[in-house]
């Protein structure tokens, strides 16, 4: 058991008895009691060492030293609880854990991204530089990463290394399965670790894209115990009637809270206490923008959902899921004193943020003092780093010269998926070029050992010259551009600043986003970095990119975890029949 839940017992008794005094109260709010569904008026809430001693309308605990708050008829609120989600992409994880608590997230599993590119190490980084965060910031442990070893490399992090965090207080799962299809082929290797996970009391978060009927039975008897990849209401039906918890997605990735809130406002006498909201993934624009937890209680009461319900799926659910509720996610006695200040319940922003019985942040701002100074690494670097130095050769794609060439072009749909266009090219000095005009660029992918792999990649802006990146998952480093030259230039500035994304039009750098933690952190604050992107952003819409999120769809560009055709060292995948099209 970590350290804040480790109470002062008999102090809460004699606070509770009104026999000693407390630390805070606070009075003349209204509670939302996410336990029973009620919001209770005339009762106060007592706090003393941390945690919450007594709710109801006795002021006998209240002494001279005690710090007394008046909510003027605010609604008092358990601290969010985020279930599911992924902090350090673009971020790092200890800006990213000081802004959402300041919207009022105080706790939050999270899977390692940082793991894809640095393993365990990732995984120690991730835990070091949170541990002294007001926020309750746990872990999931990557399962499948990559989620085909075989096509796409080594196991990042082999069951060896899971073992070593086995007793750890702060880790509760592993991460989602992404290739859940290993389970029905009993792949002795994903079962090992679901084996792993369910022998040591870890919940098992699933990915369940395309699950249906049998297949999630034969799921949830393989020991998963969630999934938020539902799009619709029937899906997420069907996963709650079977025994999941089901997380109904709403951020940055996918926003579907407009069909799946249907699987509450349609089915009015539901049972509702399995049911979490998460946002699965914020990019830091969007993070900035709507804010974090509060955002998913403001759009599901814009999608019909009652405002109690959507705070019950933001703190009692997600707790009890994470076998957290007796300590947490609800304001009762004995529970950690995370507790929020909300004027307007519906949209969910809190004026004040109390986190283990301290106030931490005020209007969206943290208190002074409310989190301690830590320096980040200035570089963190993958075990793989380029020794090489690219050069426009690297990016040609041969063919025999005045020949014409069915080219498996990859076409992206939206910014996670792609799919496979043929595209008849002839062949001039014996190269496959872009076709700009036809918003035909080159993309070229290399990882460990230098294996490089040039495509041609459609709808994400012809007119790019080079634009080199560090953020393709697993270590990957993803260059696209239809000029050899620039991309040479993007990709040799990238590696210069030790990760991070280039820009380069005509052989002049544009703009660039230093990542030097693992190649897809920023140690900026989150304005800076906000800042950082948007300048990018503007500038590859100007050259014909209209992706919302041209950096996801970056990294997701080598997941052969996600349909239909990836690029990867090895060679361009076809994701359906696992075999490679083009190398």
């Amino acid at each position: 058991m970590r350290a804040e839940f480790i109470f002062d017992r008999e102090a809460l008794i004699s606070i509770a008895l009104g026999k000693k005094d407390a630390d805070l109260y606070l009075t003349n709010g209204r509670i939302v009691n996410v336990l029973t569904g009620e919001i209770m008026n005339n009762r106060g809430v007592a706090v003393g060492r941390g945690c919450i001693a007594y709710v109801g309308p006795n002021t006998d605990m209240v002494g001279r030293d005690t710090q007394v708050i008046d909510c003027n008829g605010a609604y008092i609120l358990p601290g969010y609880v985020e279930a599911h989600c992924h902090t350090d992409f673009f971020n790092s994880p200890r800006s990213f854990g000081q802004y959402v608590l300041s919207m009022g997230t105080t706790t939050i599993l999270t899977e390692v991204i940082t793991a894809e590119v640095l393993g365990a190490r990732g995984i120690d980084y991730v835990l070091k530089t949170t541990e002294d965060l007001p926020i309750k910031f746990f872990v999931s442990l990557p399962s499948s990463l990559p989620p085909y070893p075989e096509i796409e490399g080594v196991d990042y992090v082999p069951l060896s290394d899971m073992k070593g965090y086995s007793d750890h207080p702060r880790a509760l799962a592993i991460g989602e399965i992404t290739s859940w299809p290993r389970i029905m082929a009993l792949d002795p290797v994903i079962l090992e670790k679901m084996h792993f996970a369910l022998s040591h009391g870890l919940l098992i978060e699933g990915h369940m894209t395309g699950c249906k009927g049998h297949e999630i039975n034969a799921m949830v008897s393989a020991g998963i115990t969630s999934c938020h990849e539902s799009i619709t209401a029937k899906e997420a039906k069907e996963k709650l009637e079977l025994g999941l918890y089901v997380m109904l997605r709403h951020g940055s990735v996918r926003r579907d809270l407009d069909q799946l809130s249907r699987l509450i406002t349609e089915n009015p006498r539901m049972n509702t206490s399995r049911i979490i909201l998460t946002v699965d993934l914020m990019n830091p624009e969007d993070l900035l923008e709507y804010g974090y937890t509060n955002y998913l209680i403001k759009s599901a009461v814009e999608f019909g959902i009652d405002p109690v319900k959507a705070v019950q799926m933001v703190t009692i659910n997600p707790a009890t899921y994470l076998g957290l509720d007796r300590v947490l996610g609800s304001i009762a006695p004995g529970r950690t004193a995370d507790i929020l200040i909300v004027k307007r319940l519906e949209e969910g922003v809190p004026q004040t943020v109390i986190a283990n019985g301290k106030v931490v942040a005020q209007s969206g701002s943290l208190c002074e003092g409310a989190v301690s100074p830590q320096s980040t690494p200035a570089v963190l670097l993958p075990d793989y780093w380029p020794e090489k130095r690219f050069s426009p050769e690297d990016f040609h794609i041969h063919a025999p010269d005045n020949t014409l060439v069915n080219f498996p072009v990859i076409k992206i749909v939206n910014k996670t998926i792609t799919k496979r266009m043929d595209k008849d090219i002839r062949i001039t000095g014996g190269q496959v070029r872009a076709i700009p005009k036809e918003g035909i660029i080159k993309v070229s992918v290399l990882g460990p050992g230098d294996r490089i792999t040039t495509g041609l990649l459609q709808g994400f802006g012809g007119d790019i010259g080079g634009l080199g990146t560090s953020i393709g998952v697993f270590n990957y480093f993803v260059t696209l551009g239809n000029s050899d030259q620039d991309m040479a230039i993007a990709a040799n500035r990238m590696l210069d600043i030790k990760g991070g994304v280039v820009l380069v039009k005509d052989g002049k750098i544009l703009s660039e986003i230093p990542l030097p933690i693992g190649g897809i952190q920023s140690t900026e604050d989150l304005k800076t970095l906000v800042g950082q992107i948007r300048l990018m952003k503007g500038q590859l819409k100007g050259f014909g990119c209209d992706l919302d999120d041209p950096f996801f769809t970056i990294h997701f560009l080598c997941l052969a975890g996600l349909p239909y055709i990836r690029i990867l060292p090895k060679g361009i995948i076809d994701v359906v029949t696992q075999k490679i099209i083009l190398s």
